[in-house]
């Protein structure tokens, strides 16, 4: 059911560290994107365009040119930018939190890279924003799991707890199978992804595993 040293069901190995990928790492990162678009080995798959965030064939800018005001450079539409503003408010707070916390700015800029890289993506892929925001609404209610530390008891019953919401509702492991998929890509794309959902808790929230597991299959994951 679950692995020896899991932590959280949408990654289920030890925790995450998030830093930024050294040069020799450029092949699995184009390879990462190339399945976050689609293309799975076979045929690609064309990634339907939701919500309305425009073409999902146009780029989204690096991050560090967006840094300014990354959910405003990158989303024009007016429903759009409200939700990347908030995408971009919940994870600057996490930001400035762990600066407050005085880790040395190692977490605020794992969190910072996070926001900038999973807003370009969506951009980039035709994510739903609200979906996004919802998601991001979800990590910000579970970062009261992070108000102390975690025994380890607590985190296999956390993650014991998670993997019971997932079968109750009928997800199978295939299922969870392509949203840690997913998600493992996404953190190449954007690193801080995996350590933010770490930090929170919410890698086992059922909420957020369904929105997982739905943009894992919009994107063509099996």
């Amino acid at each position: 059911m679950s692995e020896p040293n899991a932590a959280h069901v949408l990654f289920p190995n030890d925790a995450p560290k998030s830093q930024q990928p050294p040069d020799w790492f450029k092949a699995g990162q184009t390879a990462a994107e190339l399945r976050l678009a689609g293309e799975h080995g076979g045929a690609p798959v064309k990634v339907p365009a939701t919500g309305t965030n425009g073409d999902p064939s146009s780029t989204a800018g690096s991050a560090d040119a967006a840094k300014p005001d990354v959910a405003s450079v990158l989303f024009k539409d007016d429903a759009v930018d409200r939700g990347a503003n908030e995408v971009a408010e919940i994870l600057g707070g996490f930001a400035n939190s762990a600066i407050a916390d005085n880790d040395r700015g190692e977490r605020s800029r794992a969190i910072e890279a996070a926001r900038d890289g999973v807003l370009a993506d969506a951009k980039a892929h035709g994510m739903d924003i609200a979906d996004l925001a919802e998601a991001m609404t979800v990590v910000k209610e579970r970062q009261a799991d992070t108000i102390s530390e975690a025994t380890p008891e607590q985190v296999e019953q956390r993650m014991a707890d998670g993997l019971a919401a997932c079968y109750a509702e009928g997800i199978t492991d295939a299922d969870l199978g392509i949203a840690r998929r997913f998600v493992a890509d996404l953190e190449t794309v954007a690193p801080g992804t995996l350590y933010t959902l770490e930090r929170s808790g919410a890698g086992n929230d059922i909420r957020l595993i369904r929105k997982a597991i739905a943009e894992a299959k919009r994107r063509g994951y099996r």
